[in-house]
């Protein structure tokens, strides 16, 4: 590809691509197929349809069309340069190199030795042509199939077929534009070219008849705009009829959707005040994108249908609710997600450093500061600003600044998802913002009002993804608005925050008994206090609005750091969480009611027995008392009628596992050495049920027996002395 000279980016392109051919070579084989394949990828392209070729001048309409357009290829065949017009063109193309026009020749049924060395392969046509008038313009064909055969392009007996070859050229052309577009109308668009690959398969523009809608779902701040951009840029000029209607919410807010509609119309009709969309464009290939739709309303008064629009139309719709493009029926997605950390780097220092080298030590800083974007093109944009021109050290304190929090405009943007939510699904953000970021879904939504229904709406809404394995995971910079949120609630005064999270401020709480009303939540990293802390129950009265405890060390059989005072007589009662790992004392106390526990967390602790009496555990799922090497009974658990996983691993003193409830589906009694007796429920439901390591266990043949015939699964897994076996139900 010839290279284009700096003017091509103040030039005025009016085709993306000049065909050059001579037409009946190639007009009806490699011609047609090109021309289509390039105009179905949205690539504008001028083709001289004459098939007379008058002399060997051309006309001044062919002369502006090379030189407005950025690329041209050029088809040579056998008989191009039998032809004074295909040479007089050529000869025009290879001018036009030094204006920016990019030249790929396509040497058909030739070899580029030949065209190189035009006064052997094409001496019989130089000859018929050199008469006195025409010997300066011949030595200049001549020039000009030297230098093009000189240029990298395509063979075609090199190539498997024609099809294949085509492809290769309209993918060239392809990357060739996106890096043009790139480079002259925005920052960096790293990954844009997978981007338009995947979205060109989703638009289908070779289909004429179907009116297609494609949404582009994602996080604020991902690039959904950015792409659709792109798309507009690239494709609209295909359509008789288009229009870029941006940022729909905001101007839904402020003026209404018959405003919509009328600037709608306005635009692609030259029309004001009808809205009656459906009449008007019904017969017209339209492309349309609407941008940053939020409400279903937007999309049912712009876009109700298909049958809006004229055969060939094309709709795309940006909108961080995946939720209203379901609704709305529109089937064909495109999920767009953020950066890897290769792909931010090269954006970030592309957008700090406008594409040059960084400086001497800025290699680290760059890793560094790029990373706290977490691949979020928005962040990467915005730091990349911020940082332009500052020095390393204006550098180092910025890093330390965007570590606590994301600059305001980041903020803002990821906020306004979170404003557009319920007061409860609010409510829902916030938890899972502050606890339960990472955390499984179905573990995150029991402990949460309606919590499998909450977090599907951030879900819906891009705040949240819900792996495959069922893992919840809030991006960084998300998880930092909504605990930014809790903060200013508060005033940033940390005893009157709804969560508490940072480990020193919560030391501080307990420490010094200024815990109030407001706190719902705390987490304490045991391991970041710096010194043991005692405290007694008494100090949660003043928090007896506290749902979520979680009190966590990430050094197994470690002392606990923070200490509770034997005369403890009580837990804060609301309680649905309470992980508490090295838990200090030989039991629970004794007026602790549970009757809100869903989860009960006591890994490594110094329990003897659970509590002096039975507790009202009807509402606790999960029950984990692992590596309480003291543990020698569990209470009456027939009454957890929800109770579904129960871990008791390394309990070495544990002798007994009865009375255990039927709705338990997962059971991990992993190296209780000391188990003699596992009893399970009738009807039982477990299908999880590891038993090695119980050396001491009794009747290991009646067990296996009760295991299989009285569960209510197909298939279920049991471990018995180390070795795995599955079973299915139906074989007995």
């Amino acid at each position: 590809m010839a290279s284009s000279s700096s003017s091509s980016s103040t030039r005025f392109w009016k085709y993306d691509v000049f065909l050059s051919f001579r037409g009946k070579d190639t007009r009806k084989n490699i011609v047609s197929h090109l021309f289509w394949a390039l105009h179905n990828s949205g690539i504008l392209t001028f083709k001289d349809d004459q098939r007379i070729e008058p002399g060997d001048s051309i006309s001044d309409e062919l002369i502006k069309a090379i030189h407005t357009s950025r690329f041209a290829i050029v088809v040579i065949s056998e008989n191009y340069a039998a032809s004074r017009w295909c040479l007089e063109e050529l000869r025009e193309i290879m001018e036009a190199v030094e204006g920016g026009t990019n030249v790929v020749p396509i040497f058909y049924g030739v070899n580029p030795c030949d065209v190189r060395h035009p006064e052997r392969s094409f001496a019989t046509v130089f000859a018929s042509m050199g008469r006195p008038e025409t010997d300066d313009k011949v030595l200049k064909w001549r020039e000009a199939l030297t230098n093009v055969a000189d240029l990298s392009g395509f063979v075609s007996s090199t190539c498997v077929d024609e099809a294949t070859m085509v492809e290769k050229v309209v993918r060239k052309i392809s990357d060739g534009l996106l890096t043009e577009y790139t480079a002259n109308n925005m920052e960096d668009i790293v990954g844009m070219s997978s981007h338009i690959e995947s979205l060109g398969s989703l638009l289908d523009m070779e289909s004429k008849e179907e009116v297609r809608f494609v949404g582009i779902s994602g996080m604020g701040g991902v690039g959904k705009t950015t792409i659709a951009q792109y798309l507009y840029g690239r494709f609209s000029r295909l359509f008789p009829a288009h229009y870029f209607l941006h940022d729909v919410k905001k101007i839904y807010r402020e003026q209404g959707l018959s405003y919509l509609q009328e600037k709608l119309l306005s635009k692609i009709q030259n029309r004001v005040g009808s809205q009656e969309i459906k009449g008007r464009l019904k017969h017209r290939k339209v492309f349309v994108v609407l941008d940053d739709v939020d409400k279903v309303e937007q999309l049912q008064g712009l876009a109700k249908e298909p049958s809006w629009f004229g055969p060939g139309s094309r709709i795309i719709i940006t909108t961080r609710d995946k939720s209203l493009l379901d609704i709305c029926k529109v089937d064909t997605v495109y999920a767009v997600k953020c950066l890897d950390q290769e792909d931010a780097l090269r954006m970030f220092k592309h957008n700090v450093f406008g594409g040059k080298l960084p400086p001497h030590g800025f290699d680290q800083l760059l890793i560094r500061v790029s990373r706290l974007a977490h691949g979020l093109p928005l962040a990467l944009k915005a730091y990349s600003l911020y940082l332009h021109r500052k020095t390393k050290e204006e550098w180092k304190k910025a890093a330390c600044m965007f570590e606590k929090a994301p600059q305001k405009n980041i903020l803002d943007t990821l906020r306004s998802s979170y404003e557009g939510l319920a007061m409860r699904d609010k409510i829902a953000f916030l938890y899972v913002a502050c606890l339960f970021n990472g955390d499984h879904f179905l573990r995150a939504s029991t402990l949460l009002d309606d919590g499998e229904s909450r977090i599907k709406v951030l879900e819906e809404q891009s705040l949240v993804d819900i792996s495959a394995e069922g893992s919840l995971t809030m991006h960084a910079l998300v998880e930092q608005t909504g605990r930014e949120i809790v903060l200013e609630e508060s005033n940033h005064v940390a005893q009157k925050q709804r969560i508490l999270w940072d480990s020193v401020n919560v030391y501080n709480v307990l420490r010094d008994n200024t815990g109030t009303r407001s706190i719902e939540g705390l987490v304490l990293n045991m391991c970041e206090m710096p010194e043991v802390l005692h405290i007694a129950g008494s100090r949660f009265r003043q928090m007896p609005n506290v749902k979520f405890l979680k009190f966590y060390t990430h050094l197994a059989n470690r002392p606990s750091n923070l200490k509770l005072l034997r005369d403890t007589t009580s837990l804060p009662r609301m309680l649905r969480l309470l992980h508490w790992d090295a838990y200090p004392l030989t039991l629970l106390p004794s007026e602790f009611c549970p009757h809100s526990l869903v989860e009960l967390t006591l890994r490594y602790s110094n329990l003897q027995i659970l509590c002096s009496r039975n507790l009202n555990l009807r509402k606790l799922k999960r029950l984990d008392v692992s590596r309480s090497k003291d543990m020698k009974e569990l209470p009456n658990l027939s009454m957890a009628v929800q109770l579904e996983e129960l871990v008791v691993e390394g309990c070495e003193k544990l002798k007994f596992l009865v009375e255990l409830p039927r709705s338990l589906n997962y059971l991990n009694a992993h190296g209780c050495s000391s188990l003699q007796t596992v009893s399970l429920p009738s009807r039982h439901s477990i299908n999880h049920l590891d038993l090695s390591g119980c050396s001491q266990l009794n009747q290991v043949q009646q067990l296996i027996t009760q295991f299989l015939t009285g569960g209510q699964h197909e298939e279920v897994r049991f471990l018995l002395d180390l070795n795995l076996v599955f079973f299915n139900h139906s074989k007995f």
